[in-house]
């Protein structure tokens, strides 16, 4: 939430470290929000619908009312990880209440930073009550401070953090159920990283006007300031930790308390998933590289922004990058065939093949591995699904005014929008919501589920959950009610 940020932390200013910031904007996105058209906020529905002609199939299906949900409380809503649950803030009078699950708590002066643990188990934000700011968990207020940054839960669920404005001016990070740790001038951004395992922790702070990195409680050497677009990694299981820092007019990655080589500009830091390799894009003289396991590759007029992409099993490296003003894809240090344009790649299961999304003109075509599938007007941003054995890919598309799930190859019925395409665990169907009109419904296997929603919404990665490999759920609003829909595939 937004407000909460700005009503808790100071902004920071961000400088060099972040490239689409540079004079010449040549690592700008490259085009990847123009392919966003299915991307909407957490809060934000799939609004939608089919015609009455459509084969139907009697799948069976279970509703469950979770909460009133009307149109006024729809941009705040916030669902949990597993795609089960619903939060969202309610007006009352000179306040708000936090509503989960359909369950009232509050009013409070002002609420914000909705967020469920990774577990969903938990639930947490911040609320202000007599001029004083505090996090409730699990509805049970915490210690109050002057302002109390967004609440940050570990990746096991166990730890909760949030940043506090301590009473003397300065800042402080604060566990919840633990007093506050050691307080500064500034934490970076209020941004708190914790390690994949949840075991470490990690934020930069200003101390006599330098920052430093402190994990665990232990303060890194100064900097004069920290990387913004870089941020703060923990790799494999937390046992290696990458951050950047500016030194005079220089960034450099520091991995492992390491200083790497100094550059004008760095962005895009990524660890493998084993933590054993990392890589980031570097700029000099206004030529960009990616410098992987500390050795500079072959440098570029720009490299895309987030595409830097490791394999599952951290064996291959891909990336995107500008030369001639043409976009290649970079796979292991080669170079594949130049595009207008490059977004969204992704590695399939067992990193045999990669998958990634090309610009020709002003329209946009998915390649797998050297192998170009057919043209449409977009591909939606985020869509490709590899199915676990790796033998099928499926993505969303758009042809003027029509819109379809592609699987192998093969696009289903046109629709008005199609969205959270997924593939079920045993990867034998393809799922995903469509509309025509003014209805949403579910369609497996190119088959139409009969009940129809004014919206199907599902959790933050855009994906159906499974509950087993022929049932899945997913949230559905209909009559100003939002309900917990259980499907099962034929």
């Amino acid at each position: 939430m937004q407000t909460v940020a700005d009503a808790t932390m100071e902004s920071v200013s961000r400088v060099a470290n972040h490239a689409s910031d540079s004079v010449d904007g040549s690592r700008r996105r490259l085009w990847y929000n123009a392919m966003m058209f299915i991307r909407h906020p957490i809060a934000a529905a799939l609004l939608l619908a089919l015609l009455a002609t459509t084969v139907h199939a009697a799948r069976e299906q279970t509703e469950t009312l979770l909460a009133p949900f009307p149109p006024e409380v729809r941009d705040s809503a916030v669902i949990s990880p597993d795609g089960r649950r619903i939060a969202y803030l309610e007006p009352t009078g000179n306040g708000q209440t936090a509503v989960i699950d359909g369950n009232r708590e509050g009013p409070y002066e002002r609420v914000g930073g909705l967020t469920f643990s990774p577990n969903s188990r938990w639930y947490a934000y911040a609320a202000a009550a007599e001029g004083r700011w505090f996090v409730v968990v699990n509805g049970r207020p915490k210690p109050a401070y002057n302002r109390v940054g967004l609440p940050v839960f570990g990746p096991d669920s166990r730890r909760l953090a949030h940043v506090a404005l301590l009473d003397d001016g300065s800042r402080a990070v604060v566990e919840v159920n633990q007093p506050p740790g050691t307080s500064y001038e500034q934490i970076f951004e209020g941004r708190i990283v914790f390690s994949g395992g949840g075991r470490r922790i990690a934020y930069g702070v200003r101390h006599k006007g330098k920052w430093h990195l402190v994990v665990d409680g232990q303060a890194s050497e100064p900097f004069d300031f920290l990387g913004s677009s870089t941020g703060i990694h923990f790799g494999g299981d937390g046992g290696r930790v990458a951050f950047a820092g500016l030194l005079g007019k220089k960034w450099c990655m520091v991995v492992d308390g390491k200083r790497q080589e100094p550059f004008d500009n760095l962005a895009d830091f990524a660890f493998s998933s084993d933590g054993r390799h990392f890589a980031y894009a570097a700029s000099t003289d206004g030529k960009w590289c990616v410098i992987r396991d500390g050795q500079p590759q072959e440098p570029y007029d720009a490299v895309g922004e987030e595409t830097l992409t490791y394999s599952p099993d951290g064996r291959h490296l891909a990336y995107a990058a500008r030369t001639a003003q043409k976009w290649v894809a970079v796979v292991d240090a080669k170079e594949l065939p130049p595009y207008d344009g490059i977004a969204e790649m992704k590695f399939s299961p067992d990193s045999r093949f990669l998958a990634y999304v090309v610009r020709l003109g002003t329209a946009e075509m998915v390649v797998v591995g050297d192998r170009r599938q057919k043209i449409y007007d977009r591909v939606g941003g985020g869509t490709l699904e590899f199915s676990p054995d790796s033998r099928r890919l499926g993505y969303v598309a758009r042809a003027g005014d029509d819109s379809f799930a592609v699987v192998g190859g093969r696009r289903s019925e046109p629709y008005d929008m199609v969205a959270y395409l997924t593939c079920t665990p045993d990867g034998r169907h393809y799922v995903f919501a469509a509309t025509k009109g003014k209805e949403a419904f579910t369609v497996v296997n190119g088959i139409a589920s009969p009940h129809r929603y004014e919206a199907i919404w599902t959790v933050p990665a855009a994906r159906f959950r499974f509950d087993a490999e022929k049932q899945f759920h997913y949230l559905a609003v209909k009559q100003d009610k939002i309900f917990l829909v259980e499907e099962a595939v034929e």
